[in-house]
């Protein structure tokens, strides 16, 4: 029997629950890491967005997993990656921006992975990236990773708001440039970079 549509009800078809759209993000995510096309990571990053920004006010207030998608509780450079990907994904959207949207843009430049520069000596990868604030550098690789061990986190219920993974804040502040420490790549399973050259 179907679901008739009633009131302010919206038609959905077989994902209800922020729970459902973090399976579908496991889905993109996977086929993601099959190839990196651009078209996958489209529907990575936009499905990424839009579990963090707009599915947690389908989750109780109270929740942890609402609570762990809240800017204010989370390490500037957590929130840093989520405005990337909410850069990437305006973007990948409109094309252009508004001018609020532009001023407020924390990207500064998109590579192609063709490239040869410092950038991509310095990772590794020929991938598609972003450079954003001047310093900080991430492929589609690490955002992938990122946001990928963000949601495990976020939807991990025995683990507190208040106690993020050091090892995805390492990664993080890896992918800062400007005041890397010299050493092995932290969390080399989170970041995708081959320890072989560090």
């Amino acid at each position: 029997m179907g679901k008739k549509i009633v009131d302010r009800d919206g038609p959905v078809l077989g994902i209800n629950t922020s729970l459902d759209m973090f399976e579908k993000l496991k889905h993109e995510s996977t086929r993601l890491q099959q190839g990196w096309h651009p078209y996958d990571a489209f529907n990575f990053l936009v499905t990424a967005w839009h579990l963090f920004e707009d599915w947690k006010k389908s989750d109780d207030p109270r929740s942890l997993c609402r609570m762990k998608r809240q800017n204010a509780r989370l390490p500037t450079p957590m929130n840093l990656v989520l405005n990337i990907v909410h850069d990437l994904v305006n973007g990948s959207k409109h094309f252009s921006l508004t001018p609020g949207a532009a001023a407020n843009r924390r990207i500064n430049e998109v590579h192609t992975g063709d490239e040869v520069g410092w950038y991509e000596y310095f990772f590794h990868e020929n991938l598609p990236a972003v450079t954003a604030d001047e310093h900080w550098y991430f492929s589609i690789r690490v955002l992938n990773n990122i946001m990928m061990s963000y949601f495990e986190w976020t939807f991990n219920d025995s683990i507190p708001v208040n106690d993020f993974p050091t090892d995805l804040l390492d990664a993080l502040l890896y992918c800062d440039i400007a005041t890397r420490r010299i050493g092995p790549s932290p969390a080399i399973w989170l970041i995708g970079i081959d320890s072989a050259y560090d």
